[in-house]
């Protein structure tokens, strides 16, 4: 898998997958799952949070990725690509 040099954008889409409306449901995925995130960080003090958001996204992160596969499959109309496995 050919991986971006930013860290920050290995997460998101790669350009060549793009269709006309990836932005604003990619946006609404990751905005889902951040406000999730925060609601769950809520109950603990500052201090704990980076810790447990981490433990939290390694807990969580196959299942969320699924989730997007499926998301983009069901938008693109066909199964995931190659790409993303």
């Amino acid at each position: 898998m050919d991986m971006p040099d930013d860290q920050a954008n290995w997460f998101l889409p790669d350009p060549a997958d793009s269709f006309s409306d990836a932005p604003s449901l990619e946006t609404e995925f990751l905005q889902t799952q951040l406000a999730v995130i925060e609601a769950y960080l809520q109950r603990f003090p500052g201090e704990q949070r980076d810790l447990r958001a981490l433990a939290w996204i390694e807990a969580h992160a196959g299942d969320y990725r699924q989730q997007w596969q499926a998301q983009a499959a069901s938008r693109r109309g066909r199964g995931p690509s190659a790409r993303a496995c």
